[in-house]
């Protein structure tokens, strides 16, 4: 799994990487980079969005079906016939409003992540041995601190590295690695920094620093973006989004993420701000400009053509064998 894992991070952390040559700074480069993926999601997001309007509009039909059948001992299997029959005629996926836009982007969110985890190889490129090299050394130094950062050695191993750096200087010389690499990670070590902090350590409650700050941030923008959601949902399908699951997902999510941010370096959680941030602005625009009202517009009128054409048609096909 983690050889998957990592063959899915390749190509994203190679952009990552042309990102960061091109601007020069890590994390002006991770805006852009999750800028970058929006932009190519977008199309995803409107057409979901599209789907919950054609939702909206069958709203009425679908609790017409429930009250035809109420008190029916057999109601819930007539009502789902009958609403598979009208999804069938309105040419309308309810799938699209359920988890495959998420396995869409699945794997894409695995890339991202992956690639966020390896800056030494896909920002700085330094070789995958002088890596497995400085990967064994600081594996010694944060266990000779204690172990308490023990469990950062995996995944996030390079970040850990860049923390490290100092510490394992003379005994990377002398395995062998190159004072050239020891510079350029150091170099890179001060874009990990976040007024004093290092932003490959965990923000934590207790203490409580400047880091804490981060998983704050990361939860109060996941609840902008599920609250803003949430609402819409609401006008598009009432009796969905007052299900109490839909409230809990909605609002206990993005708290759940207050502690869950905890859990991994700093410099993810500010990748989790920055995308949340732009899912928020995304929700936005894309609820302005494809809102129920106006899709249910367009394609009314796109019915009212084609329905017109239809019976034109018809009407000259009829002529045509009365002329014969």
């Amino acid at each position: 799994m983690t050889a998957i894992y990592d063959a899915i991070a390749v190509p994203f952390g190679w952009l990552l990487g042309q990102f960061y040559n091109f601007v020069g700074n890590y994390f002006v480069a991770l805006v852009l980079f999750a800028l970058f993926f929006k932009i190519i999601l977008l199309p995803s997001a409107i057409k979901q969005q599209k789907s919950s309007a054609r939702q909206a509009r069958l709203q009425p039909k679908l609790r017409r079906i429930q009250e035809r059948y109420k008190g029916d001992k057999n109601a819930q299997q007539k009502i789902q016939e009958e609403q598979q029959a009208l999804y069938q005629r309105e040419g309308f996926n309810p799938m699209n409003q359920g988890c495959a836009p998420l396995l869409i982007q699945m794997p894409i969110i695995l890339g991202l992540y992956g690639a966020v985890y390896k800056p030494l190889t896909f920002a700085v490129r330094i070789s995958s041995s002088a890596i497995a090299t400085l990967t064994e050394l600081v594996s010694k130094v944060v266990s000779v601190d204690g172990g308490a950062n023990a469990s950062r050695a995996n995944r996030a191993i390079e970040i850990v590295i860049i923390d490290n750096i100092e510490k394992i200087w003379d005994s990377a010389l002398e395995a062998g690695i190159d004072v050239s690499i020891l510079e350029q990670i150091k170099e890179f070590s001060g874009e990990f920094n976040f007024f004093g902090y290092s932003l490959a350590q965990n923000p934590s409650f207790s203490p409580l620093t400047l880091l804490t700050i981060i998983p704050v941030l990361s939860c109060l923008t996941s609840l902008a973006t599920s609250f803003i959601g949430h609402i819409r949902s609401k006008r598009n399908n009432p009796a969905m989004a007052n299900n109490p699951t839909m409230g809990c997902m909605t609002f206990g999510m993005p708290l759940i993420s207050l502690y869950f941010v905890t859990m991994f370096p700093a410099a993810i959680g500010i990748y989790w701000i920055i995308n949340n941030v732009y899912s928020f602005l995304q929700t936005l625009i894309v609820g302005h400009f494809y809102s129920p009202e106006k899709v249910i517009a367009k394609q009314m009128v796109e019915e009212t053509i084609a329905r017109r054409s239809k019976e034109i048609n018809t009407k000259l096909i009829a002529a045509k064998k009365n002329e014969e």
